[in-house]
């Protein structure tokens, strides 16, 4: 039996690869229209986590061997991506200078912050000055129930 793919699947893996590519551009439109104004923004929340607050942690990482300058910077963004054709709505960001492999990161957001049936996903990239050196190029959606860390992996732009 041979293995591979057939030219009936290109279609399939064409819509994929360009939800991707979108996902991603979408993700760096939103990261650029961002307000600066700190460069540690997060919610005003309550102090202790309950039911009411949802936390959402874990590491961002990129699999290269290679130590980035001081002046880099990691930035994380929760973000609601549940508008089609729009930036997403960054609910908070959390900017990590030095960047490093891996860097964690930890948002606590007010349950009722998010809105039922709205999609919300954790996106990251990383940046020396005005130039994009790493950035996720897959989805990492917020499982609402779930307590588990995620593991954000970081592509390198270009060559």
């Amino acid at each position: 039996m041979e293995q591979g793919f057939s030219m009936s699947e290109v279609p399939s893996m064409l819509t994929k690869w360009s939800t991707m590519v979108i996902l991603t551009l979408a993700t760096v439109v939103s990261g650029c229209s961002a307000s600066n104004s700190s460069t540690n923004k997060e919610l005003k929340m309550t102090s202790s986590l309950s039911d009411s607050v949802i936390e959402i942690k874990g590491e961002a990482l990129y699999r290269e061997r290679i130590l980035l300058p001081n002046e880099a910077n990691l930035i994380v963004q929760l973000l609601d991506v549940s508008r089609m054709d729009v930036p997403a709505t960054v609910l908070a960001e959390q900017v990590n200078s030095g960047a490093k492999s891996p860097t964690p990161f930890s948002f606590k957001i007010e349950r009722d912050r998010l809105v039922a049936g709205h999609t919300y996903a954790v996106g990251a990239r990383i940046m020396l000055k005005d130039k994009l050196l790493f950035i996720n190029t897959q989805a990492y959606h917020i499982d609402q129930n779930s307590t588990q860390p995620m593991t954000i992996v970081l592509e390198k732009i270009g060559r």
